[in-house]
C-alpha cells in the first residue's frame, strides 16, 4: 500500500510518502516569520503556496505518480486552525479527484507510532516535546493516555519566547543550545512539577528579571536548559515508575537537543530502561508519520467519509481508541528504584518497624538543582505529613529526618496503593473509600494545603483504612490554582489508570463538596485547567 501523508499543524508543511513500512519521500518546508512567533494565517498561506511544489518534489523523489497513491492521510489536529484547514482541504481534494480513501490522524499519536517503527520499541512512555506540545503519553487500557503535560505553554514555545528576549530569530532552540554550552553560572529558576504535569510560564518571567540585572545570555541559556530538561526527565521517570515500563521514546522538535537526550539517556541507563529517539527528520513535524499512522488505522478497518474529515484544534491523543496496539505485558519490578525519586527500604527505628525513604541523587541533574530538590522535598513531605495527621488524616508518622542527605524514617503501613488494587475492591467498599478520599482532600484544602501529587499511587489502603502518602511536591498557603491542580491530577490518574472507574472519581468530588462546599471554586479551576491547550 502506498500512502500520501500531509502534515500541517503549525509552522511546517510536510509531505511524506510511504510504501508499507518503507519511506519513499519526506519533504518539509518550514514557515519562518519575519519577527515574533508563528502567525497562524501567515503560516496557512505559506502551506497553501508551498503545497503543490512540495507534492511534486515528493512524487519525483518517490518515483511514483498520483495514480499510484492508495490512501491519503492528513493531520486532523491538534494544531493551529488555519493551518489544519489548509492541509485538510488539500487532502479532501486529492481524495475526491483520485477517488481514494482519506483518513485524518492525531498528530501526537503519529509521533509515537513513527517512533515505535524506527526504534523497535513496543510499549514505551513517550516524552513529546515541541513548540506547542509537551506531553507524557503511553498506552493503557485500549488507548493512548496523557499521563502528564504542560499546564501552560509548550517547552519549545518557552525556548522561542526566551530567544526573542535575547534577539535570536525563530526557531530559537538550536542557538540556545549553542549558547548554553558556554554557560558557567546557574541562576535559580522556578522548578514547577505537579504529579507528571509541568509548568513553564514562571521561568520566562524569572529569565527576564535576570536579563535586566545583567546576566549573560550564555548563563541564562544554560540555566534554562538545565531546569526545563531536568523537569522533563523527572516526569518521564515518574511515568516509568508509575506504569512499571522500561522503554522511553523521546520525540518532537526539542528532542533534537543534545543535552536533553543526554539527560534522558542517563536516567534510562540508571533504571535499566531503553531510550529511543527517532532520526532528526522524523522527530520534527513530518508527513511520513502522518502517512504511517494513516496506514495503520486503515489496515485496522478505520474508515472516514469526507464529512468526517473536519479538523480538531484540540484533538486529544486520549480521545480515541487505538485498536491496532496489542497489549504487551512487560511490566518490570525495580527492586532498587520503586519510585522515580526515592529508594524505599524496610527498616527499624527505635525498635519500631519503619520505612526508610532515601531520595536518590540524580546523575542527570546538576548539583545545584539536585541538592535543592532533595532537601526541599524532604522538608516539605515531613512538614505536610505532620500537619495533615493533626487534621485527622491517616498518614505515616515521621520519626526522623536528615535534610542534608534527603533521608526520612517514617512509620510502616501494611497496605497497597490504590493504583495496584482499586479495580479489585468490591463496589460497595469503593463507595466508602471514595467518601474518605473526598473528606481527606477537603480537610487539606480547607487549610490551604495542596498535596502536589495526589494520584492513586499516593493513596494507600490496608483493607480497612485509607492513607495519604508522599506530599513532597505539595505546599502550604496554597491558592486556588494549586488546589485546582490537585483535583486535576487526581482526575488524570483516574483517566490514565482507572478509566473504567470514572464514577468513583465523580463520587470523590461529590464527597469533597459535601465536606467543603466552598471548594466549588477549586472544582471549577480544575475544569479550567483541563481546558488549557496550546492551540485555540
Amino acid at each position: 500500500m502506498i500512502v500520501l501523508g500531509i502534515e500541517g499543524t503549525a509552522h511546517t508543511l510536510g509531505i511524506g510518502i510511504i510504501e508499507d513500512e518503507k519511506i519513499l519521500a519526506n519533504i518539509m518546508d518550514m514557515f519562518v516569520p519575519e519577527e515574533g512567533g508563528i502567525h497562524p494565517r501567515e503560516a496557512a498561506v505559506h502551506h497553501s503556496n508551498k503545497f503543490i511544489p512540495s507534492l511534486k518534489k515528493a512524487l519525483s523523489i518517490a518515483k511514483i505518480d498520483m495514480k499510484d497513491i492508495d490512501l491519503v492521510a492528513f493531520s486532523k489536529g491538534p494544531g493551529l486552525g488555519p493551518c489544519l484547514r489548509t492541509v485538510a482541504t488539500a487532502a479532501r481534494a486529492i481524495s475526491l479527484k483520485m477517488n481514494i480513501p482519506i483518513i485524518g490522524v492525531n498528530h501526537s499519536i503519529a509521533h509515537l507510532e513513527i517512533g515505535r517503527l524506527t526504534g523497535g520499541v513496543e510499549d514505551p512512555v513517550m516524552t513529546y516535546v515541541s513548540g506547542g506540545n509537551t506531553q507524557i503519553i503511553s498506552y493503557s487500557n485500549g488507548r493512548y493516555r496523557v499521563f502528564g503535560e504542560t499546564l501552560d505553554i509548550g517547552i519549545g514555545n518557552l525556548l522561542d519566547k526566551f530567544a526573542r528576549e535575547i534577539n535570536i530569530p525563530f526557531p530559537g532552540g538550536p542557538m540556545i543550545e549553542k549558547l548554553a554550552k558556554n554557560g558557567k553560572i546557574y541562576y535559580d529558576l522556578p522548578y514547577s512539577i505537579k504529579g507528571m504535569d509541568v509548568s513553564f510560564s514562571g521561568i520566562l518571567t524569572a529569565l527576564k528579571s535576570y536579563l535586566r540585572q545583567g546576566a549573560s545570555p550564555e548563563d541564562l541559556s544554560f540555566s534554562l536548559q538545565e531546569t526545563v530538561f531536568s523537569m522533563m526527565t523527572e516526569v518521564t521517570e515518574r511515568a516509568l515508575a508509575h506504569l512499571h515500563k522500561d522503554e522511553v521514546l523521546l520525540t518532537g522538535g526539542v528532542a533534537r537537543n543534545g543535552r536533553l537526550r543526554e539527560m534522558m539517556r542517563i536516567m534510562a541507563d540508571e533504571r535499566g530502561a531503553i531510550l529511543h529517539t527517532p532520526p532528526p527528520d522524523l522527530c520534527v513535524d513530518n508527513g511520513v508519520m502522518i502517512a504511517y499512522l494513516g496506514m495503520i488505522m486503515h489496515r485496522e478497518g478505520i474508515k472516514m467519509d469526507i464529512e468526517d474529515t473536519w479538523v480538531d484544534q484540540k484533538f486529544r491523543a486520549d480521545s480515541i481508541d487505538a485498536p491496532w496496539v496489542k497489549e504487551k505485558v512487560h511490566f518490570k519490578n525495580y527492586p532498587e528504584f520503586p519510585g522515580a525519586e526515592a529508594r524505599i527500604i524496610k527498616s527499624r527505628y527505635l525498635d519500631i518497624e519503619t520505612i526508610r525513604k532515601e531520595r536518590i541523587r540524580k546523575a542527570y541533574r546538576i548539583k545545584e538543582i539536585d541538592d535543592f530538590l532533595r532537601r526541599e522535598r524532604t522538608k516539605r513531605e515531613a512538614r505536610i505529613l505532620n500537619l495533615i495527621k493533626a487534621l485527622g488524616i491517616n498518614a505515616p508518622y515521621v520519626l526522623d529526618i536528615d535534610l542534608r542527605e534527603g533521608i526520612m524514617e517514617i512509620s510502616f503501613i501494611e497496605g497497597k496503593n490504590l493504583r495496584e488494587i482499586f479495580e479489585e475492591i468490591p463496589e460497595n467498599e469503593r463507595y466508602r473509600i471514595d467518601d474518605v478520599i473526598g473528606l481527606y482532600i477537603a480537610k487539606m484544602h480547607k487549610k490551604g494545603i495542596s498535596h502536589g501529587d495526589i494520584t492513586t499511587s499516593n493513596i494507600m489502603y490496608d483493607g480497612m483504612n485509607v492513607y495519604i502518602i508522599d506530599p513532597s511536591m505539595g505546599d502550604l498557603n496554597s491558592k486556588v490554582e494549586e488546589l485546582g491542580t490537585d483535583l486535576h491530577l487526581l482526575k488524570e490518574s483516574f483517566l490514565s489508570a482507572h478509566s473504567n472507574l470514572m464514577a468513583d472519581f465523580e463520587r470523590i468530588i461529590q464527597s469533597y463538596l459535601k465536606y467543603y462546599p466552598e471548594g466549588i471554586v477549586n472544582v471549577e479551576r480544575m475544569k479550567e485547567i483541563e481546558g488549557r491547550r496550546r492551540y485555540s
